[in-house]
């Protein structure tokens, strides 16, 4: 279904800097951050790092300074391989996070990153990121040989029971295959040569279900599998109707020959209820973001231009119907566009959707298992802080707060302030926390310790014998936004825990939404509460 210890013990962040002048981490005093296997995760120097002399305080250019001596950090000091080169910026407060993608004869490593916490003046706050630590082989080609999709094509069909003449190639491109980065597995890994293969069609769980899915084929034998997996994601604007016809739902997009559009920027109402309130929606959704976060503009980071004459848009497809479901029962994010089932077109699941394509242009979050928890999650996160600060929105009474999917033709179907309700944990590995593989590994059921850990922080409460003391959305969404700059592409619950806490100490020191040391506490106390992992530190 569609929603179906940081830099200390004590949460201060470090104090103002009177900063090294080298980039070398392993040179000054820092709290490192590890994850269950001893990898290292996250770095804190105590005084932030200046960039060398010389060296411009703009955001790219500080942190491409810094990077090698990132590298060597996240490395835990050891063997290094390839190259960190700045891929994004985001702005944080005052500063800054910079996202590095790590590249092996410059071929990008799949989910290696690095996010830098810059001051603005370009000095080092922390580093957070996971990388490859070795590489073995070589690619022959980057040009993906025939083969390559012939093995991806047959093995979705294998997994989806879908017929082949209902998938289809959307892309393939040269990759570096970790499969710790992959979150395949917790242990150490080495990086290999591949081919990463898109592939849209028809899912495994439910006859016509729209599915996206990711398959790794290795480049030295184009027979082989090394991973695949579903990226399913159910749950300037331009929205367009499909009137109940039905359609393969891989051709739902809107401002396409098939799909045109219906109401579009700046135009007035047309009079359909599910057309009208999704143009608003998604207004709300991106005015959220430019409010409350420092998110670039929704419609540059996620939009797409179908050619359709309408440009770059935030689009949307409604009144769905596959050739299996009539109304369709859900509404889904394809990676580039929107689409919903009669009824399903409220606040809260347009925010969840939208948030998908942030999370998937900011830190990549795979969509399995606790990495794809945490991505359900921030779905869940944003698109009810959406809703709940729209004061214009009738569904939005006491009753319905925190109750995902209210209002809409499916009903409430999770209750982030009390996720038992509807059989989803609220602890981490606590009652009705899901073990195993169906689900892409439970990424909507285990995506309620996320939700509580969010929901605890704006209202406050108690739990586990924690109390937290009220953050209130604004410092919330601030904070989470920071996370989602600073998360990996396999970053667990561990890491989030982590990714939180350091999060609230940079927003301090970049002065993001008037957080403040005592709000860090309370985010520290937040993931005590739902025990997240509180993952080891040393100096």
């Amino acid at each position: 279904m569609v929603f179906a210890s940081g830099p200390g013990a004590s949460g201060q962040p470090p104090s103002s800097p009177s900063a090294p002048s080298s980039s070398d981490l392993s040179a000054v005093p820092k709290v490192v951050t590890t994850d269950q296997q001893g990898a290292v995760q996250q770095v804190v120097p105590k005084e932030p790092i200046a960039v060398p002399a010389g060296t411009p305080a703009e955001a790219p250019a500080a942190a491409q300074a810094h990077a090698a001596g990132v590298q060597k950090a996240l490395s835990g000091n050891g063997a290094t391989v390839g190259d960190l080169v700045v891929e994004s910026v985001f702005q944080v407060g005052k500063g800054s996070t910079v996202r590095l993608r790590q590249e092996i004869d410059k071929v990008p490593v799949f989910g290696a990153s690095a996010a830098e916490s810059l001051a603005a003046d370009g000095s080092l706050i922390s580093v957070t990121g996971s990388l490859s630590k070795k590489s073995q082989g070589k690619f022959a080609t980057t040009t993906p040989p025939a083969a390559v999709q012939a093995t991806a094509l047959k093995k979705v069909a294998e997994q989806s029971k879908s017929a082949p003449d209902r998938l289809k190639v959307t892309a393939t491109k040269a990759y570096w295959y970790d499969a710790k980065l992959a979150a395949k597995d917790q242990a150490q890994s080495t990086a290999v040569p591949a081919f990463k293969v898109d592939i849209n069609g028809a899912g495994a769980e439910k006859k016509g279900e729209p599915a996206t899915w990711v398959v790794f084929v290795d480049a030295g034998n184009t027979a082989k599998v090394l991973d695949s997996w579903s990226e399913t994601k159910h749950l300037n604007r331009v929205v367009c109707d499909n009137e109940s016809r039905q359609i393969d739902p891989d051709q739902a997009g809107c401002g396409t020959a098939d799909i045109q559009a219906t109401r579009t920027e700046g135009n007035p109402p047309v009079g359909v209820q599910d057309v009208d309130q999704v143009y608003d929606y998604l207004g709300n959704t991106e005015g959220f973001y430019a409010k409350y976060t420092q998110a670039p503009n929704l419609t540059e980071l996620i939009g797409d231009d179908t050619g359709d004459g309408y440009g770059k848009a935030l689009r949307a497809t409604v009144r769905l119907c596959t050739y299996d479901e009539c109304p369709y029962q859900n509404a889904f994010w394809s990676g580039s566009y929107m689409a919903y089932g009669s009824g399903v077109t409220t606040e809260d699941i347009t925010g969840h959707e939208l948030t998908h394509g942030v999370t998937q242009n900011t830190n990549g979050l795979v969509y399995r298992d606790e990495p794809g928890a945490i991505n359900e999650s921030m779905s869940d996160v944003f698109g009810e802080f959406v809703f709940l600060t729209d004061t214009a929105n009738p569904c939005n009474t006491a009753a319905n707060r925190w109750k995902l999917g209210a209002c809409s033709s499916l009903g409430v179907i999770r209750d982030m302030q009390n996720p038992k309700a509807y059989r989803n944990p609220d602890t981490y590995k606590g009652q009705y926390w899901y073990a195993g593989s169906g689900d892409s590994g439970g990424v909507h059921t285990n995506s309620g310790v996320g939700n509580k850990t969010a929901q605890i922080m704006v209202d406050g409460g108690s739990l586990n014998g924690v109390t937290v003391t009220a953050l209130g959305i604004e410092k919330t969404a601030a904070l989470y936004w920071t996370t989602q700059t600073l998360l990996s592409s396999n970053s667990n619950y561990g890491a989030l825990s982590s990714a939180l806490k350091n999060a609230c100490n940079t927003n301090v020191r970049n002065n993001a939404a008037g957080t403040t040391a005592a709000d860090c506490v309370q985010v520290a106390n937040a993931t005590k509460a739902t025990k997240l992992p509180q993952l080891a530190t040393r100096t």
